[in-house]
């Protein structure tokens, strides 16, 4: 398995920074540019750091948020935990159709629908019942800052020239000469080549 020291290792060679004693940039600012990578990568491919959370209901409210440390937005809400299946609706035709559906009986959910200005909050329908409702929950993850001599479990092994090229792309950004900077522009090129085109 990859470590991010690997990645730092491919991305000196690349930028011709191997000086052991006096390296141009420390392990610890590319390591920076590594995590920074990873969180584009959260951006630009989501659905790599996806998981499953249990979310227990505010009672009584149509409009719910999860509050998962690790969470950057809801992917999906899946089902009641071990229950049946949510499916999505959409929010100008249930206004439409059944204006006042947000103070309809509690009950358990059968439908779910995003917040549009907010990647961490959902409505429910209809709200939430007094008793316990617990949800599955799909939702992305913040990517978890890692060392150097961490594993990188996170993402598919394919991912890792992507992340060579972005730190790459970083360090080479610090320097103004003009034929770095293209070769900046290369480097975050080809990150995001490679990531969409995965």
């Amino acid at each position: 398995m990859s470590t991010p020291q690997d990645t730092i290792t491919t991305a000196r060679y690349l930028i011709n920074d191997t000086d052991a004693i006096s390296p141009r940039q420390s392990d610890a600012e590319l390591l920076g540019y590594f995590n920074d990578g990873l969180r584009e990568l959260s951006s630009l491919r989501p659905d790599l750091f996806q998981t499953i959370g249990d979310y227990t209901c505010i009672a009584g409210q149509c409009d719910q948020q999860i509050t998962f440390p690790d969470a950057q937005g809801i992917a999906q809400v899946l089902s009641i935990h071990s229950g049946a299946a949510l499916t999505p609706f959409d929010i100008p035709t249930m206004d439409a159709f059944n204006p006042s559906w947000r103070a309809d009986t509690a009950a358990a959910a059968t439908q779910w629908s995003r917040f549009a200005s907010d990647p961490l909050r959902f409505y429910i329908y209809p709200k939430a019942p007094v008793t316990l409702q617990t949800l599955d929950v799909l939702y992305i993850k913040n990517p978890a800052a890692l060392l150097v001599g961490d594993t990188i479990t996170e993402v598919p092994s394919g991912m890792i020239p992507a992340l060579v090229d972005y730190v790459v792309y970083r360090a080479m950004s610090k320097d103004d000469e003009h034929s770095n900077s293209g070769r900046a522009a290369a480097s975050l090129t080809a990150f995001v080549s490679k990531v969409k085109g995965a």
